[in-house]
């Protein structure tokens, strides 16, 4: 099974964690600024996304590591500063890395 929508259940973290393939975390970072690294060996297709939950990701700024893989075709890490910001990203193999599927 599956959570609704696709994906693992949504969980919750307040801690810099490493999570795995469709996993889906509410991130808090009321606390201090946090970083999230993606898998390591993801499949084409593969997805995470991430949601702020404390509406602080202007304040303390999520980092999305891209554990040596590309984000946006780029070799850097990803850093979201925008309040209430919602990431959905999927992984479109080794040229292009993980790819956001919204990107408003």
């Amino acid at each position: 099974w599956t959570g609704l929508g696709g994906g693992n259940p949504w969980a919750s973290t307040s801690s810099s964690i490493t999570i795995a393939a469709n996993d889906r975390y509410f991130v808090d970072t009321s606390g201090a600024a946090k970083t999230i690294t993606l898998p390591a060996s993801p499949q084409v297709g593969d997805q995470v996304s991430l949601l702020d939950l404390a509406g602080t990701f202007d304040t303390n700024n999520l980092t999305i590591a891209r554990n040596s893989l590309k984000i946006m075709g780029q070799a850097a890490d990803m850093t979201v500063s925008t309040e209430d910001a919602g990431i959905q990203l999927v992984y479109t193999g080794a040229t292009y890395g993980w790819k956001l599927t919204n990107n408003i």
